[in-house]
């Protein structure tokens, strides 16, 4: 429950999200919005995916299947603007928290007719996600629109430079930082003949996964699990057959809970997390994997170039490499592998940076303090 300045409690503000994809983040800002009282409603594109929140939850969900991150989805997207306004309209709310621009656009026109305030939460900045052809439009589009939300989350400090700087008066950070619940239980089992590496969440080409498997299949006494979602039919076909190569791959990419990828970073040594620093979005990218090898306690190797490198870096957490490159993969899981004492190091620096600077508990004040605001008219 959030206690106004005026003395008031606001229990049945209605807060209503709008999404076209099933996301972690998207479910921690839920239960943090219901703990302070709120009554919260969902729109969102389920693209196939699960999506679970609290009963209390109003979702209205378009099952529609969808790939993600392909050009062929832009044929979806008609449906969706046409659900999306339908349900816009037809809702009752007294704030609108739209998640990136395919929902901002939409939702900042009927927060405007209904005279409502708007939050704009960018987890990923969608012009530099698209194909050439687009990015640019998209890109100058989302740019000139975003000052006028009330508020503008960012996923990270680095987005700002994304952006183009400090082009909006109300700028907020709430980083992808796993919920402390979630990482109070040590599933951990030493063994002192296999060196555990996991890696989870969405599979996709520009993620590396093929050089990873590859790496780590020649590497002896090192394990290689992977748990996630793969839509792209080709790419997971390739990873699956490399994968049969090697005995020391255990690999499943059909979707798995959120708890099993918690649980299957907990019990790990390493994860890893390669994005191709070449698509522009990926640059500034600091994914949920980040955060989560933090509060577990275990390093991380990321790749050059992203905003992810510099968290590691400054944090000293774990090992930065070149993307794609093989050699320079073998040569920072070996290294770890062989060395107990930097890998316990590089973990517990990890774990202090979480509890110190990116822990859920954090962001969940700031986000209830950004609502507090809002709905007292502050911005």
């Amino acid at each position: 429950m959030i206690q106004l300045k005026n003395g008031k409690t606001n229990k049945k503000s209605k807060i209503l999200m709008v999404i076209s994809y099933p996301d972690t983040r998207l479910r921690k800002e839920i239960d943090t919005l219901l703990k302070c009282g709120y009554e919260v409603k969902v729109i969102i594109w389920e693209r196939g995916w699960p999506f679970t929140c609290d009963k209390k939850v109003d979702v209205k969900g378009l099952g529609l299947n969808a790939p993600i991150g392909r050009i062929n989805s832009l044929l979806y997207f008609p449906i969706w603007f046409l659900y999306l306004v339908f349900w816009l309209f037809k809702s009752e709310w007294d704030v609108v928290h739209a998640v990136n621009f395919d929902t901002y656009l939409f939702s900042l026109i009927a927060a405007k007719i209904k005279n409502k305030p708007i939050i704009y939460d960018i987890y990923d900045f969608y012009g530099d996600m698209m194909p050439a052809i687009l990015r640019n439009i998209i890109v100058k589009v989302d740019k000139r629109l975003l000052p006028f939300s009330d508020v503008l989350i960012l996923a990270d400090e680095a987005r700002v430079e994304q952006i183009g700087g400090n082009i909006h008066k109300n700028i907020f950070t709430i980083n992808n930082s796993p919920e402390e619940y979630n990482f109070d239980k040590n599933y951990h089992e030493d063994n002192i003949n296999t060196f555990k590496v996991f890696i989870g969440g969405k599979i996709l080409k520009e993620r590396c996964l093929d050089v990873v498997i590859s790496a780590i299949g020649k590497i002896e006494g090192a394990k290689l699990s992977i748990r996630g979602h793969c839509d792209e039919t080709g790419y997971k076909q390739q990873i699956m057959q490399l994968s049969q190569k090697f005995d020391n791959i255990d690999m499943y990419l059909d979707g798995v809970p959120y708890e099993e990828i918690v649980k299957g970073t907990l019990s790990a040594d390493l994860t890893i997390a390669l994005y191709d620093p070449d698509i522009p979005n990926n640059r500034y990218a600091s994914p949920n994997k980040l955060f989560e090898a933090m509060a577990s306690k275990i390093p991380i190797i990321v790749n050059e170039n992203t905003s992810m490198a510099d968290i590691v870096r400054k944090e000293k957490c774990g090992i930065v490499i070149p993307y794609g490159n093989e050699e320079a993969l073998i040569w920072a899981v070996s290294r770890l592998k062989n060395d107990l004492s930097l890998q316990k190091r590089l973990g517990d620096n990890g774990r202090k940076a979480y509890e110190n600077k990116y822990n859920w508990t954090i962001m969940e004040n700031r986000l209830n303090s950004i609502y507090s605001q809002v709905l007292e008219g502050g911005f």
